[in-house]
């Protein structure tokens, strides 16, 4: 098999999602990098308190760059920054009300993406799928 040609059709697939991901959002408030953090955080903010320690882990991106996009969203009214009231070092992300107006539209163009982007795809071929992706990402773990 040839690897190098895996690896170039992954890329191309990874840019063509990623830009199938955003047309998602035309006509929105909010990028898709947006709407995937916020929806992060709807879910996540009900189960408990999320900081932007999380957003890294989540994203897999450098704290300088979740600290822009957080200013972003603070900026546009989508959430806030709270300090912990027993040690205000610790700054907790809490949405707005305009964020939860928003919540069924994000949640429905996130689920029409998924939706398509596995359509046609059997069950079995799904498990191989995520089986190789886990594998993928263990390597990269080396």
């Amino acid at each position: 098999m040839n690897e190098k040609s895996i690896m170039e059709k992954y890329d191309k697939l990874n840019r063509k999602m990623q830009r199938y991901f955003s047309s998602f959002f035309t006509g929105t408030a909010v990028t898709s990098i947006q709407a995937l953090v916020l929806q992060y955080l709807i879910v996540e903010t009900k189960k408990r308190d999320v900081f932007p320690k999380d957003l890294e882990e989540f994203l897999e991106i450098k704290p300088s760059s979740v600290t822009s996009l957080i200013s972003n969203l603070e900026r546009n009214g989508y959430l806030r920054r709270e300090s912990l009231a027993k040690d205000g070092r610790y700054k907790k992300l809490v949405l707005t009300e305009k964020t939860m107006e928003m919540e069924e539209e994000i949640e429905k163009c996130i689920d029409s993406y998924m939706k398509n982007m596995f359509l046609g795809i059997s069950e079995d071929d799904l498990k191989v799928f995520e089986k190789v992706i886990l594998q993928m990402t263990e390597n990269t773990g080396r």
